[in-house]
């Protein structure tokens, strides 16, 4: 009994000194510390959150603030990570220098050999700017897309190949070298000579040419060096080119073109100078494009070259003069070059009309004044053959014949006949003698003559008709010339 009342003693001393506790820690207090106590531990953690985001930051600015190329990020298969960007520089340099001198072609034709290197086609790389774009790997956006650049760089790789060109003019210009010494170009046949006394031609025999095709060349030299076949030896294709005109095409496009002879008189003199003069024009050959001249030929009709005194007409009186005669040579010739259809550059009338032509078809010279000139104007040479016998005189003109048996003639129209009047007229001659008098120009009647170039077909029907020029021969009275010695009187 005295146990359970002590046990009960001290349970309420217990309780009375709980309810005394209360009284000093009131229960409200304990919610405050649990509040407290979880504050703190929030700061902690965020404490802790925002160093570990700090940590992580750093990091991230260490890693893409690196001034190297990140890992993984590749060109042409090579690593370039961990190198700065001189050094990836250097790297390429060093590449493209060894790209150009392995660069080295041969092409080869016959015993013609020609090396192509980097030399004669420039090539132009693309490095630099791979090289660039391999940089910007971790270096474009924020900073997180930086690093997660940087990170699959490292992971998957990041690859980059370079590439290179060669110069195409280069390579053209190098073509047209080549095919240039290879190139043969054909050939057609061509009049080579004229033999004057047998009247025959000669040519040359047509020959096959060679094209090298410029294009296929240019291709298979590209084709060569984009596949880095090097050590190729390319062989320039071509085609046979043939002549547009062989030897017996031309031998019938070549004869006599036309022919002229005149009769002329019985003054031994005058024909003389007409056998002179023809002799002169001989064998004559006319390039084309080229001109020839009547005075050119003969040079000054002088008593050293042979040539006599005969009549001639001179200031529209006929006169005795060195070379008289050969104006009946040079219209002869004038006729065969017309017939020829060659170009009349030069071309004179006499004072009045020749016996030995019609009318408006004569050809006067002169030496020096007066000349007959022609061209040829067509693509071949053409030769003149000239001679005179038996009181004749003839002018043949050889080369290219005309098209289609085709030939040319003269035909001549009086349009208007000019009377002269039947007063005498007196012209004072001071060269006279004073006192005397001389028979001058004689009376003759006047011309006015149209004259025709005319075209005829292989059966002689005309096909067109030219007009070449119109000619006036002028009508003259009779003259008589003095000297009364008025003039020094005067």
């Amino acid at each position: 009994m005295a146990l359970d009342r002590r046990n009960r003693g001290r349970s309420r001393r217990r309780l009375a000194d709980a309810k005394e506790e209360r009284k000093l820690f009131p229960f409200w207090t304990l919610i405050v510390l649990a509040l407290c106590a979880a504050v703190w531990l929030l700061g902690a953690q965020l404490y802790q959150q925002r160093m570990a985001a700090y940590d992580s930051y750093a990091a991230m600015r260490q890693v893409v603030g690196q001034d190297v190329f990140f890992p993984g990020v590749t060109i042409d298969g090579t690593d370039l990570g961990g190198m700065s960007l001189e050094q990836a520089q250097s790297l390429m340099e060093s590449r493209t220098a060894e790209t150009s001198s392995a660069f080295s072609l041969v092409v080869e034709a016959d015993d013609k050999r020609w090396r192509i290197t980097s030399e004669q086609v420039p090539m132009t790389f693309d490095a630099q700017r791979v090289l660039e774009r391999a940089w910007l790997v971790g270096r474009v956006g924020t900073l997180e897309e930086r690093y997660a650049q940087i990170a699959e760089a490292a992971q998957q790789g990041v690859h980059f190949s370079t590439g290179f060109s060669y110069d195409r003019d280069a390579i053209n210009e190098l073509v047209d070298i080549i095919a240039d010494s290879l190139d043969i170009e054909a050939r057609d046949a061509t009049l080579d000579a004229f033999d004057v006394n047998n009247r025959t031609f000669t040519f040359t025999d047509a020959q096959s040419g060679y094209r090298i095709d410029r294009e296929r060349l240019a291709a298979d030299i590209l084709a060569a060096l984009d596949e880095k076949a090097y050590d190729r030896v390319i062989t320039p294709k071509g085609s046979v080119v043939e002549p547009k005109l062989v030897r017996s095409q031309l031998e019938g496009l070549f004869g006599r073109i036309s022919s002229f002879t005149t009769t002329t008189t019985n003054d031994r003199d005058r024909n003389t100078n007409i056998a002179l003069s023809a002799s002169a024009l001989n064998g004559r050959v006319v390039m084309p494009g080229e001109t020839m001249s009547f005075n050119s030929c003969t040079g000054q009709r002088t008593g050293d070259k042979g040539y006599r005194e005969a009549g001639a007409i001179a200031g529209g009186v006929l006169v005795d003069d060195t070379g008289g005669g050969v104006c009946q040579t040079s219209s002869t010739l004038f006729n065969a070059v017309v017939r020829a259809d060659l170009q009349i550059v030069e071309r004179s009338a006499h004072s009045w009309p020749a016996t030995y032509v019609n009318k408006g078809e004569d050809a006067t010279v002169n030496w020096p004044s007066l000349d007959f000139v022609f061209r040829n104007n067509g693509q071949f040479p053409v030769f003149v053959v000239a001679w005179y016998e038996n009181k004749t005189v003839t002018v043949e003109i050889y080369g290219q014949l005309l098209k289609d048996g085709m030939t040319i003639g003269l035909e001549s129209e009086v349009v208007k006949t000019m009377k002269p009047s039947d007063d005498v007229l007196y012209t004072l001659d001071e060269s006279l003698p004073v006192g005397t008098r001389k028979a001058g120009r004689k009376k003759r009647t006047g011309y006015v003559v149209d004259t025709y170039k005319v075209y005829f077909d292989a059966e002689g029907e005309e096909t067109a008709r030219e007009k070449l020029w119109t000619t006036t021969y002028r009508a003259t009275q009779d003259e008589i010339l003095f000297n009364d010695g008025s003039a020094s009187k005067q």
